[in-house]
């Protein structure tokens, strides 16, 4: 699933996301981390919301008409956050993607940093987020 941000995409597996849901204003949370815009209620608990760039060091954007969250699992069910928002700037769309298609990746599962792998599909640069680094991070 692509996901749209400001500048660029950020790519997730399908199975990763349990609903894009339309976006509002976070309850900010003393203390939090860059990136960790507050919690917002969905399901009768409560989600983290996390806005990706910022947490890469990107300039904080006025919420826009088109902006969404996408809820994910994270990969431990078990931890304190078990599902976590991720700020999206346009409606994420599916995409269907192959070995083939991958033109170039860097980056591993060993980097500690919320960019698990960075790849090109068709000219177009994708960044694959470290859920596990982020619900670490969170909690």
């Amino acid at each position: 699933m692509l996901i749209p941000m400001h500048m660029g995409r950020l790519l997730l597996p399908n199975a990763a996301v349990a609903e894009i849901i339309g976006y509002r204003d976070p309850e900010p949370v003393e203390g939090a981390a860059d990136g960790d815009l507050g919690r917002v209620r969905w399901r009768q608990r409560e989600l983290p919301v996390i806005d990706f760039e910022r947490l890469l060091g990107g300039d904080e954007q006025a919420p826009g008409i088109r902006q969404r969250i996408a809820v994910c699992y994270g990969p431990d069910p078990q931890g304190r956050w078990p599902l976590l928002g991720l700020l999206a700037q346009g409606i994420p769309r599916l995409l269907r993607l192959n070995q083939d298609a991958i033109e170039e990746a860097t980056g591993g599962p060993h980097d500690q940093s919320a960019v698990r792998l960075r790849l090109s599909v068709a000219g177009e640069p994708l960044t694959v987020p470290d859920l596990g680094y982020l619900q670490t991070r969170l909690a």
